[in-house]
């Protein structure tokens, strides 16, 4: 059973929540705040497993809580954003503090919370234990966070890289965070398909081009891959690596999931298998299920070079270890290793 504490101003939201969790026989909800204060407050007194936190709340919003929660109090926190404009733009930044998911709140109080039900459940099997682990094992005797040793760059073997594919889900904002932004301005082109929602990929593209050498944006339909350019797929459509007579160009099309996403991993990295005949670097982040390892498994057979992060390092230890198990991934590293890594591979030293 995972004891669960409910953050939202509305009552009667918080209730359905409660009503829904707790029927599904998996969840005990051990406590409700209408604000951050609150929820604050009963952290501390209740030691959940998991808190459930509204983004806009009145006294304290919920960015400010989690700041305080993951300083004082640690715990696994999913974030309940609005799919609005402001909502993606805070969400993207309380991943970045800490919050190792997000549930996009429904259209009313009552409308579709059956399914974000079936989806926490699902996280919640997912990502709970998986944290409680990193939790503990990441902190020191001494209360200080223990520090990953530096890894053995030669190793690695230097390429003419010309394009690199990512993939990457729950977890990969704080993942391609501690890499990306270190990346050296002749980088090669990325193509990456990240799962998340419409709205959502373009605050966390932009927020990205703010932080990195490289340039990050939100693909868009045509876009000519260019040198120093990162291209992260937009939610809710399908992208894909097409071949032109002036040179490879993104085409964004299809709403159906495939691998139970939209944008899938698999889809971009099948593309990139058939349509493009340079040297690829594959790179396989955090995330749960298998996405991107059918892909990866087609891009490995043709000589393309990938790098999975490790398990220690992922908040959901999926998708890298499906693409590993499947002989897909020729090293796995730790998160804060893999802007050297790709550097040393790319030579771009």
């Amino acid at each position: 059973m995972t004891n669960v504490l409910l953050a939202d101003d509305s009552a009667f939201l918080r209730s359905v929540l409660k009503e829904k969790l707790e029927a599904t026989g998996k969840v005990s909800v051990v406590g409700q705040a209408k604000n951050g204060k609150e929820a604050i407050d009963l952290v501390k007194l209740k030691k959940p497993d998991l808190l459930i936190l509204d983004c806009e709340m009145p006294v304290m919003n919920g960015l400010e809580a989690l700041r305080c929660i993951m300083k004082d109090c640690p715990l696994p926190v999913f974030m309940f954003s609005s799919l609005t404009n402001e909502g993606s733009r805070v969400t993207i930044k309380a991943l970045e503090y800490g919050a190792v998911d997000y549930l996009v709140k429904p259209a009313s109080d009552a409308l579709g919370i059956d399914e974000i039900i079936h989806t926490l459940v699902r996280k919640i099997e997912g990502i709970i234990l998986r944290n409680k682990f990193k939790l503990i094992n990441k902190t020191a005797p001494d209360g200080n966070i223990t520090k990953k040793k530096i890894f053995d760059l030669s190793v690695l073997p230097k390429r003419k890289i010309d394009l690199i594919a990512l993939g990457s889900s729950t977890g990969g904002v704080q993942a391609s965070t501690a890499f990306l932004p270190h990346l050296a301005e002749e980088c090669p082109p990325i193509v990456w398909v990240q799962h998340m929602p419409e709205k959502f990929t373009k605050s966390f593209a932009e927020r990205l081009d703010k932080l990195s050498k490289i340039n990050v944006k939100e693909a868009e339909e045509g876009d000519k891959i260019k040198k120093g350019w990162c291209y992260l797929a937009r939610g809710g459509v399908q992208m894909r690596l097409k071949s032109g007579s002036t040179g490879p160009y993104l085409s964004l099309a299809g709403e159906e999931k495939v691998s139970g996403f939209c944008p899938s991993c698999n889809v971009l990295f099948d593309s990139v298998s058939e349509n493009f005949k340079g040297s690829i670097l594959g790179l396989i982040l955090t995330g749960m299920g298998d996405d991107g390892t059918k892909g990866l498994v087609k891009l490995h057979e043709k000589g393309a070079y990938v790098l999975g992060q490790d398990e220690e390092s992922c908040v959901v230890y999926g998708m890298p270890k499906a693409a590993n198990n499947a002989g897909a991934v020729d090293l796995e590293l730790d998160i804060q290793n893999f802007s050297k890594a790709i550097s040393k591979i790319c030579n771009l030293n």
